[in-house]
């Protein structure tokens, strides 16, 4: 009885004991350098503005030179009249404060200075409850931070964040 069983066994741990050992090209091909996934296209962000004035995201991190699409999206409710979004992008270095200030007296022009189009590198319409914008670009190639916000009155102290550009 003893010989029947362990007769009926080895067959089981021969197969167990196969089914775990890796091929040699399994473990050559295990040690390789871990593979990193192609993006098809630009990378998709999100963004939400609502009526508390806040966006959903306050820190973004890119690489160098990426093709990006961003999407911005009022989330909120009130009239644009009264809370109107945007999401502007300033080159590197810009003083934020002063571009908000500045840009607030200028409602005809979508809260963007006309004589500072080179301290803007893209920006959204200013967008209504329901609204979303898509917009694309190429990332600057100069690390660092880039403050974005939006430049509607007196939403700057809240709608604020920073595109960190890591090469």
């Amino acid at each position: 009885m003893r010989t029947l069983a362990a007769f009926t066994l080895i067959p089981l741990l021969v197969a167990c004991g196969q089914a775990e050992t890796p091929s040699p090209d399994a473990s050559e091909t295990a040690s390789e350098t871990p593979v990193t996934p192609v993006h098809d296209g630009p990378r998709l962000f999100r963004i939400e503005a609502n009526d508390q004035m806040k966006y959903n995201l306050e820190m973004i991190e890119v690489q160098a030179g990426e093709a990006i699409q961003l999407t911005l999206v009022n989330v909120g409710s009130m009239p644009v009249e009264a809370m109107g979004h945007n999401w502007t992008l300033l080159a590197k270095d810009v003083d934020a404060d002063a571009y908000a200030m500045e840009a607030m007296k200028y409602k005809d022009n979508g809260y963007q200075v006309p004589d500072q189009t080179d301290n803007v590198l893209i920006t959204t319409k200013i967008l209504g409850p329901g609204e979303e914008e898509t917009i694309a670009f190429t990332v600057p190639t100069e690390p660092g931070p880039y403050k974005f916000l939006c430049t509607f009155p007196g939403h700057y102290g809240s709608m604020k964040g920073i595109l960190f550009v890591k090469s």
